[in-house]
């Protein structure tokens, strides 16, 4: 039976395609970089963005921590692992598909929070300040809000749960154990 698709995804599948395509600009650009999607110009928050997301991905390989996208529904009340399946690639691949920004003027930067993200949308808004100054106490704190911020991309909102409650059960299940 033929389903129709809609624009999106129909454009979302062509740069998958692009992406694993052997030969294909976009996969050779992966190749040389592996979070070609990261565009934060400081050096060293560049660094901590990129070793928090390989942390990620290496917590997500855990069962306990992959269930994570089972504790939380997006506003419809969809769990996250159905997200996770409709976009059809796993987590891992799935952190590729985010984008990284510095957006460290935005207003709630100075705020103390390290990263946010408008539910569903697929670009995570880092406070590069912030997130070099918790990194050098707290390294595993930024992986969580790396995380968070993930829970966040595919629908997550909050309050509720708070954001105190969204990474906690964060560290919980995907913290060093």
């Amino acid at each position: 039976m033929l389903t129709t698709l809609s624009r999106g995804r129909v454009v979302f599948l062509f740069v998958m395609v692009l992406t694993v395509w052997p030969g294909s600009p976009v996969a050779a650009l992966e190749q040389r970089e592996p979070w070609p999607r990261i565009h934060i110009p400081d050096p060293v928050a560049r660094q901590i963005t990129i070793a928090a997301l390989e942390a990620a991905s290496a917590r997500f390989a855990d069962d306990d921590c992959s269930r994570i996208f089972t504790d939380f529904a997006d506003g419809n009340g969809r769990p996250l692992a159905d997200r996770l399946s409709a976009v059809a690639v796993d987590s891992h691949d799935y952190l590729r598909l985010i984008t990284f920004i510095d957006d460290t003027r935005h207003p709630l930067c100075g705020s103390g929070i390290l990263a946010l993200t408008v539910p569903g949308g697929r670009v995570v808004r880092v406070c590069t300040v912030e997130l070099t100054r918790i990194h050098a106490q707290q390294p595993d704190y930024v992986v969580a809000s790396v995380i968070h911020e993930i829970l966040h991309t595919l629908g997550l909102g909050e309050n509720p749960p708070s954001s105190r409650e969204i990474t906690k059960r964060v560290l919980g299940r995907c913290g060093r154990k």
